[in-house]
C-alpha cells in the first residue's frame, strides 16, 4: 500500500471527522467531483463529518441525482441541517430526488431556526392514528427503513399528540385492538422553540430514549432521539480536539507531499475498499 493509501486508510478508520477537515482545505467543487464518483458509503461517511456550510457547498456543486443520493443516506437531522444551507431552488431539486413521504416530512421541519428543538428533531415517521389497529400499526412500522421505532406516537383526527406505546407493548397486544386502547395517554413533549441547551438539560432523558415535539396546539411536529443528542454532544467535544488533530494530519500530509488529487483519490479508493469488505461502513 502506498503512503497515500496508508494515510487515508488510517484517517477513515480512526478519524473520519479529521479526514473531513483535511478535505475542507480544498475547494468544494474539487471535492464534489470525487464524491460523485465514490461509493455512497464513502460519500456519506465524509459528508456526514463536514461542517454544514461546506457540506452544502459540495452538494450544491453536484447534479441533483448524485447529491440527492448522498443526502438520502445521511441521518435525518443532518439532512435538515444541510438543506437549510441551500437556496430554495437547489433545496427543492434535492427534495425531488428523495422519497415523496420523506421529502414532505422534511419540508415540515425546515422552518425552525438553528439552535432550537425544532431544528434538531426528525420527522415523526413512527406515528399513527389512535384508531388504527395494532395489526396495521405493526405493518406500518415494518415499512419504516430508518428512524426511531422504539416508541410509537399516536395522534387524533386533528394531528394532536394523543399518546405513546412502546414497540414491546405493541408486540404483546391483541392484533385487533386499536392503538388508543393500548397506548399510554400520559406523554410528555417538548416545544419546538426550546433552546438546544435546554433540550440537553431536560430531566426527561433520565426516563425516555426519545421525546416528541409539539406546537402550542399539541400538534405532533417531530421527534428528538437521545442518540441525536449524544451525537451533538460528541460533535461539540470534537470541535476543540479536531483543530489539534488536523495540524498533525496536515503535517503528515506534508511529509508525504500529499497533493489534493492524491489525497482525495486515496480517500475515495480506501473508502470504497472498506465498504466492500465491511457493509457496515
Amino acid at each position: 500500500m502506498n503512503p497515500y493509501s496508508r494515510l487515508s486508510s488510517a484517517i477513515l478508520k480512526s478519524q473520519p471527522a479529521t479526514a473531513a477537515r483535511v478535505l475542507e482545505n480544498y475547494p468544494a467543487e474539487t471535492v464534489a467531483r470525487y464524491l460523485a464518483a465514490a461509493s455512497l458509503e464513502t460519500a456519506g461517511l465524509v459528508v456526514g463529518h463536514f461542517t454544514p456550510g461546506y457540506a452544502a457547498s459540495c452538494l450544491a456543486a453536484l447534479e441533483p441525482a448524485p447529491a440527492g443520493r448522498i443526502l438520502g443516506g445521511l441521518l435525518p437531522e443532518s439532512q435538515i441541517t444541510l438543506l437549510r444551507q441551500l437556496d430554495h431552488d437547489k433545496r427543492e431539486s434535492l427534495l425531488g430526488e428523495m422519497q415523496p413521504d420523506i421529502a414532505a416530512s422534511i419540508q415540515r421541519l425546515l422552518p425552525w431556526p438553528d439552535g432550537t428543538a425544532g431544528a434538531l428533531m426528525e420527522a415523526p415517521l413512527a406515528s399513527v392514528p389512535e384508531d388504527l389497529s395494532v395489526r396495521h400499526a405493526l405493518k406500518r412500522i415494518k415499512r419504516i427503513r430508518r428512524g426511531m421505532k422504539f416508541y410509537l406516537y399516536a395522534t387524533n383526527s386533528r394531528g394532536q399528540l394523543a399518546g405513546v406505546v412502546t414497540l414491546h407493548e405493541l408486540l404483546n397486544s391483541l392484533p385487533s385492538s386499536t392503538i388508543g386502547q393500548v397506548m399510554d395517554r400520559r406523554v410528555a413533549s417538548l416545544p419546538p422553540t426550546l433552546s438546544i441547551q435546554a433540550v440537553l438539560d431536560s430531566p426527561y432523558w433520565q426516563e425516555y430514549h426519545a421525546m416528541p415535539v409539539t406546537d402550542g396546539n399539541n400538534i405532533l411536529l417531530g421527534v428528538i432521539r437521545q442518540k441525536s443528542l449524544r451525537r451533538l454532544e460528541e460533535q461539540l467535544r470534537q470541535t476543540g480536539a479536531i483543530s489539534s488533530g488536523l495540524g498533525t494530519v496536515m503535517a503528515v500530509g506534508e511529509l508525504f507531499s500529499v497533493t489534493a488529487v492524491q489525497l482525495l483519490s486515496a480517500l475515495i479508493s480506501t473508502g470504497r475498499s472498506l465498504a466492500e469488505r465491511d457493509p457496515r461502513v
